[in-house]
């Protein structure tokens, strides 16, 4: 039972993972003009003194779903239920392991951010960078940017979260189940 609390742990955080081992394709690198224009457009749309706080306003609620969704899975319920220590080591597994996915977010930032300019860069021209910072410029521009993040915290947004979630978790205990059996036999194979 734990091996497949484990695994399912595994599977509802793995998203939330850095995609270290993924190898991007090498991009050619933009021209100059552009990068810095890009460069320009993105502190206009995520100022660099916001940016925390916006990483914060999207991604707590998405992890405050995994969470709910993970408690309300019959698995987890049942193993709540039925040893209320476990659940308490799992509740604080769950705690550190979000904090950490916050925290390397957060440190991953300016990397991500040059990445995103770099990508900008590529993807329009100046005469589009300076529309799309025009727009930006406008009320409605400007309501985006301190609103989008906060997004991810509204009821409706949340509500389809959980029921992602919640179905995404449906019969996991049943898969995973399946898979340990399958390592097993392929363990067993080896020796």
């Amino acid at each position: 039972m734990l091996r497949l609390l484990a695994g399912a742990l595994v599977l509802v955080l793995s998203p939330m993972a850095p995609a270290g081992a993924q190898t991007a394709p090498v991009a050619a690198a933009p021209e100059p003009a552009r990068l810095a224009a890009a460069q320009a457009l993105i502190e206009q749309i995520m100022p660099a003194d916001r940016r925390e706080a916006m990483i914060e306003q999207m991604v707590r609620p998405m992890l405050a779903n995994a969470r709910e969704a993970m408690a309300n899975a019959p698995m987890f319920a049942d193993m709540a239920r039925d040893n209320p220590k476990l659940a308490t080591a799992m509740n604080g597994f769950m705690d550190e392991e979000f904090e950490r996915s916050i925290a390397t977010t957060k440190a991953a930032m300016p990397a991500l951010f040059d990445a995103m300019a770099r990508a900008y860069a590529r993807r329009f021209t100046l005469d589009q960078m300076r529309d799309i910072g025009n727009f930006f410029r406008t009320p409605s521009g400007r309501l985006y940017v301190e609103t989008a993040p906060t997004i991810m915290s509204d009821p409706d947004v949340m509500a389809a979260q959980r029921a992602m979630m919640t179905q995404t978790m449906s019969g996991m205990q049943g898969r995973m189940a399946k898979l340990v059996e399958t390592l097993e036999a392929e363990a067993k194979k080896q020796h």
